[in-house]
């Protein structure tokens, strides 16, 4: 190859042409190429494309701390309705299981927790005999740990989202074990950091088993009472997380650890014990009242009063 070459540029030289041995150069790209590639290079920077608006986030309304006229009157009712505590609440919810351990503050605190991640989304009457279940298995941190998921799941194969449940539980168990030395937290901060405990779970646990009053917990009753009785703004408080911060910005401090209590129970007796809660209107200092504010919980009184058999004249 090297003597061909040679032997070309010998010849071509011969003939005056240039013989050239290098590749030629690329050609060049047009310059309207480059012009353009660096004006969107440009326009990218400085924020010139086209781009969807941004939408200003509005401003939160200032919420109103004010309560209705009739706040303490509807909670006086209430209470006196509830003081003979009689609700499913009262014999199967979390507090009335807790005192079931107490001889072992650990164990207590540890299964009040895992009462709590059942109960989402489970009737008190299934989360009581899923209680019982899981203690006759063993229901302690290192038990739990022996256990296997499918075990677990199938322990706790009657409450609601079981599956998931059991996963959240093992999880948690773990992290109690390796990092609070087998105690449950006692800090609202180290307890949402659990898998699946939210500030209702939170808020309970605290109260139960540390007597820690740090917020409100508002279930799917207490979310319900609270919009219907015009505790809260029915329009912004969709949902129960919403009615919390509400209520708590509402509510004096002293009312806090009791309101989920009374108003759990009420909205059982409500819902599955209207015969008895009836019974107890009639019998209560202000009869019509106490009728009337089941009314405005939805209660159609006069039906249920013919429903079972009582008589009461509304009009008096």
């Amino acid at each position: 190859k090297a003597s061909l070459m040679l032997a070309l540029t010998a010849s071509f030289a011969r003939q005056g042409v240039a013989f050239i041995s290098a590749p030629p150069k690329c050609v060049r790209r047009p310059f309207w190429i480059d012009k353009s590639r660096k004006l969107l290079a440009t326009k990218a920077q400085s924020g010139g494309l086209k781009k969807a608006k941004q939408r200003t986030k509005r401003k939160a309304a200032p919420v109103d701390t004010s309560l209705p006229p009739d706040f303490y009157f509807c909670y006086g009712l209430i209470t006196e309705l509830r003081k003979d505590r009689t609700a499913v609440v009262d014999r199967m919810g979390s507090a009335a299981l807790h005192d079931l351990t107490r001889g072992n503050e650990l164990v207590a605190a540890y299964q009040t927790l895992v009462c709590l991640m059942l109960s989402s989304q489970t009737k008190d009457t299934t989360n009581a005999q899923t209680m019982e279940v899981l203690r006759s298995h063993g229901l302690t941190i290192d038990r739990i740990l022996d256990t296997s998921e499918d075990e677990l799941d199938a322990l706790i194969s009657k409450v609601g989202f079981h599956r998931t449940k059991a996963r959240n539980i093992l999880k948690t168990t773990r992290i109690i074990r390796e990092v609070h030395k087998d105690r449950v937290p006692d800090t609202l901060e180290e307890l949402l950091e659990l898998p699946g405990i939210g500030p209702k779970m939170s808020i309970i646990i605290l109260d139960v088993v540390y007597d820690k009053i740090v917020g409100i917990s508002v279930d799917t009753h207490v979310h319900r009472i609270a919009r219907q009785l015009g505790w809260v703004d029915a329009e912004s408080c969709k949902r129960p997380e919403q009615t919390r911060k509400q209520l708590e910005a509402k509510l004096p401090r002293e009312l806090w650890g009791e309101i989920n209590h009374l108003l759990v129970g009420l909205g059982q007796e409500v819902q599955t014990e209207k015969p008895k809660l009836l019974r107890k209107c009639i019998e209560s200092s202000r009869p019509k009242d106490a009728m009337l504010l089941l009314a405005r919980l939805g209660m159609d009184v006069e039906k249920q009063l013919d429903k079972v058999g009582l008589t009461f004249d509304l009009e008096a």
